[in-house]
């Protein structure tokens, strides 16, 4: 098994924890009732952007695509 069948299978995975853990923080948040928001809990307001799971699948898409992009400099180069 070659290096890109690896990267696609970790892409893929990579994929489908951050859809079903966005589908299960989705699924825990409340309905807000009228015009006000709700409050931010505590540990989301330290770490803000770890917290977020959209922030996380960003962070690991673009980490994924410098690997590939590192990968075929080399392979080819």
């Amino acid at each position: 098994m070659n290096l890109v069948n690896v990267l696609s299978i970790v892409i893929v995975a990579v994929l489908a924890v951050s859809l079903i853990y966005t589908m299960g923080v989705a699924r825990q948040q409340k309905a807000v009732e009228g015009q006000n928001d709700t409050k931010i809990g505590i540990p989301v307001q330290k770490h803000i952007y770890m917290k977020n799971p959209i922030f996380l699948a960003y962070g690991i898409f673009f980490t994924l695509v410098l690997f590939i992009i590192l990968f075929v400099a080399i392979s080819f180069y």
